[in-house]
């Protein structure tokens, strides 16, 4: 009978936390990072623009193993800031699989050096 209780009550927990994962603002998107002194990542099947990935306590730790190229698993609030180039709010990110400045999809130095992140062909040479 107590075993009975204890099954009832982590499927009302279990049923409690999917409530609150599903209402919740969270969103996971993949990408590949690139570090231009400032934290960027390049959503797949966006436009091939660049975003700012913010972190919301100002904490880039999660960022520091990251390495221009990497594939990333990016999970944010949802909300960009409409500014050139673009932010988000990232809350947490994990890195899927290594990569190289290969990786990047064509067009994205372009737009950063439009920007004024890199300077002329500069980029990837000691990243």
């Amino acid at each position: 009978m107590r075993k009975k209780g204890w099954l009832i009550a982590a499927g009302m927990v279990c049923v409690l936390v999917g409530g609150i994962i599903l209402r919740s603002p969270l969103h996971a998107d993949t990408g590949i990072y690139i570090d231009v002194g400032e934290s960027f990542v390049v959503f797949e099947g966006g436009s091939g623009e660049p975003v700012v990935m913010r972190s919301g306590q100002g904490n880039d730790k999660m960022f520091r193993k990251l390495q221009t190229g990497d594939r990333i698993l990016v999970f944010h609030d949802g909300t960009m800031m409409l500014s050139y180039p673009a932010q988000m709010n990232i809350l947490f990110c994990i890195r899927l699989k290594k990569g190289d400045v290969s990786a990047l999809p064509e067009g994205v130095l372009e737009s950063l050096e439009e920007m004024g992140w890199i300077q002329g062909g500069a980029f990837g040479q000691d990243q």
